[in-house]
């Protein structure tokens, strides 16, 4: 455990190297100095069952007719000849396997499928690398991946079981390629932006010590605080003369404003020298 007795952080309000502190890797590219509001994120989305979802659609009574080489792909049975409707079926090069067992003859609720072939057919048409979900027999898609999201495959007889599947690029010019075996989930810390009060509240962290310093002993992470009742932290705010005491704020970019009222407030501000610009700065309690 680190040390609760180090020296206290004038500036900013917390025990240095304190356990009350986390380290994290930042979101990549992103510079976040001492005193920008950030919350703890992660590209990975919910796993799914499959990777090369084609189609659900009527099949008049025959199996897709498929080769060595289409090994991986799979369906939902509608309407087949040897198998069972609403299963999720993949074809191993040679032979057809149950991923996912039906349940009154749809796949279960909540079953995810990730769309890749640009031949998808029935619901998934036009619907190719986005994640799909279903409900009531009814696909949706649910996640349009961005640049570096993950996904891991838990589907049983998948080629792609307990793999991990990376998206490179921006939909629709990107593609799912595979990245690992599945791993723990890996979070980084990203700048906090405005939550929206009908929205769930993000939980936010202040960074004690940035990756904008480089020494012997500075790492890629940061070393945030989180952000709770009775903690009170000083940070940098170039509008420091747009806020008093008894004024709400919010994260804005990682930066303090003043809460407009829409958004959710991370803290009170408790004193402020009213100075514009890179001199700024405030004292909130969270």
């Amino acid at each position: 455990m680190s040390d609760l007795t180090s020296i206290f952080n004038e500036d900013y309000g917390w025990p240095n190297g304190s356990a009350l502190a986390a380290d994290f890797v930042p979101k990549a590219s992103e510079t976040m100095p001492a005193g920008t509001i950030v919350k703890v994120a992660t590209n990975q989305l919910r796993p799914a069952s499959v990777l090369r979802m084609v189609s659900d659609a009527d099949q008049s009574g025959s199996d897709p007719v498929l080769t060595v080489g289409d090994a991986g792909k799979a369906y939902e049975v509608n309407n087949w000849a040897t198998q069972t409707d609403g299963d999720i079926v993949e074809w191993t090069g040679t032979a057809w396997v149950v991923v996912v067992t039906n349940v009154t003859g749809a796949p279960p609720d909540g079953t995810r499928a990730v769309v890749v072939e640009a031949s998808a057919a029935g619901s998934f048409a036009g619907g190719e690398e986005k994640v799909w979900t279903v409900s009531s027999g009814t696909w949706t898609a649910t996640d349009v991946p961005a640049d570096g999201a993950e996904i891991g495959i838990f589907g049983t007889n998948s080629l792609y079981n307990e793999k991990e599947y990376r998206y490179a690029g921006t939909h629709a010019t990107g593609a799912w390629a595979y990245y690992s075996t599945i791993k723990t989930i890996l979070g980084f810390v990203q700048k906090m932006t405005s939550a929206a009060v009908a929205g769930a509240k993000q939980a936010a962290w202040v960074v004690l010590e940035g990756n904008d310093q480089y020494d012997s002993q500075m790492a890629n992470k940061v070393t945030a605080a989180k952000l709770g009742s009775g903690v009170a932290f000083r940070v940098k705010t170039a509008v420091a003369d747009t806020l008093a005491p008894g004024d709400y704020v919010e994260a804005d970019a990682g930066l303090i404003v003043k809460c407009d009222g829409t958004n959710h407030a991370i803290g009170q501000v408790l004193e402020s020298n009213g100075v514009a610009g890179a001199t700024g700065e405030v004292v909130v309690q969270s």
